[in-house]
């Protein structure tokens, strides 16, 4: 009876441990995580012309991006995909809404609107984007390549296209860290799209 006991309580020590390290064991809390940051005051910028307006995508991302779980990297083709720490959603639309927000500051105008947009009329100018990577890890920088083309309305200007290469220095090891610096390298990508929509309308006008 005494072997039967204890060749039992050997049996559930080894499941508890396979099971989960130890019986007991509480599981990490999973985060969510988004590119568009909490939006403050409006800065002071002028307002632009009444009638620009512009549209945000659509925005192609690579396909290991395609996912909630968070994939960071070193550069090296290789990626680490993290269970605990997702997107909040679809991170092709979480980047053309955070580039429009910033558009909208940027701009001095309301009327910034993301793909597909049901509003009457075509907007003044198109903004695509083409993320080929977004990277880094945690403990050293966060890392946005992007391709994008800003196209005036017919007949007004010919498009533009220009690549952005950028890098943010993480300001912790966390996750978090790495999420704060991929939102100030969306809002730098927003500010020279806006450059070249400005100058443009420049031209036009």
């Amino acid at each position: 009876m005494r072997n039967s006991r204890t060749g039992l309580a050997a049996a559930l020590v080894l499941v508890c441990a396979v099971a989960s390290s130890g019986c007991g064991s509480a599981q990490a809390p999973t985060r969510y995580y988004s590119l568009l940051a909490e939006a403050g005051q409006r800065p002071s910028a002028a307002p632009t012309e009444k009638t620009l307006s512009v549209s945000v995508g659509p925005v192609i991302i690579p396909d290991i991006l395609k996912q909630t779980r968070i994939a960071t990297s070193k550069g090296d083709g290789s990626y680490n995909l993290s269970e605990y720490h997702r997107w909040s959603g679809d991170v092709d639309r979480d980047i053309a809404r955070a580039l429009a927000e910033h558009l909208g500051r940027g701009l001095g105008t309301e009327q910034v609107f993301v793909f597909p947009w049901d509003q009457a009329g075509a907007p003044a100018y198109r903004v695509l984007a083409d993320v080929i990577s977004m990277g880094g890890n945690p403990d050293g920088e966060a890392t946005l390549h992007v391709r994008w083309t800003v196209v005036p309305r017919s007949g007004t200007a010919e498009p533009v296209t220009r690549r952005t290469d950028l890098s943010e220095k993480c300001p912790g090891p966390d996750h978090a860290d790495w999420v704060a610096a991929q939102q100030r390298n969306v809002g730098h990508l927003a500010a020279a799209i806006a450059a070249t929509i400005l100058d443009l309308h420049g031209q036009g006008t």
